[in-house]
């Protein structure tokens, strides 16, 4: 079953898992609601390490981002070096990429996987229109996203660790950015 998003403590390792699919409020538990309940845990446990996975995060409505960014921003447990882990992905855009963005520009982050599937500034959003002969239906992106610098020309983000799929790790199921967070050694 597809959820938006979740969390799973991995005792072993200390370390919080976010699973964060889709930007959107999940009727069951919205957003905000997730996000009290998320840090509430992290608050009463001890945490090596937040895991943030945005890797299969293609978008929603960015405006529900600003509170779980405001909360990762200010708390001190988390937001130092070697503590904040942001899985990243060649589908990782749209409202996904303006979080990364977010979390790159205020943040202690390290982005762990693949470049983003967009650059940091970006058209989004999207349009569905009709082809007037053809009268096939597409939609088009029209609104222009400057979540990063104006001069901000990169393609993507990349990843400080760079750890992508293949096929033998998923035959064996293995993570390669899980396993590149696990073995992670901050530089003295």
């Amino acid at each position: 079953m597809y959820e938006p998003y979740w969390f799973e403590y991995l005792s072993d390792a200390r370390t919080v898992y976010f699973q964060f699919n889709s930007v959107r409020n999940d009727p069951k538990e919205p957003l905000a609601e997730f996000r009290k309940r998320l840090f509430k845990f992290i608050g009463h446990i001890e945490v090596a390490r937040l895991v943030i996975d945005l890797r299969w995060n293609n978008g929603g409505n960015a405006n529900l981002l600003q509170p779980l960014i405001h909360d990762l921003i200010r708390n001190d447990k988390i937001n130092r070096p070697g503590k904040l882990f942001v899985i990243i992905g060649r589908r990782t855009f749209s409202a996904a990429q303006d979080a990364a963005v977010q979390l790159e520009r205020h943040t202690n982050v390290i982005f762990v996987g693949e470049p983003t599937g967009s650059s940091p500034n970006y058209i989004g959003e999207e349009d569905f229109v009709t082809l007037p002969y053809s009268r096939v239906p597409i939609n088009v992106s029209d609104l222009f996203h400057q979540t990063a610098h104006p001069q901000d020309t990169r393609m993507w983000i990349a990843p400080q660790i760079f750890a992508p799929p293949s096929f033998e790790l998923y035959r064996t199921n293995r993570d390669p950015a899980m396993e590149a967070i696990a073995a992670y050694q901050e530089a003295p």
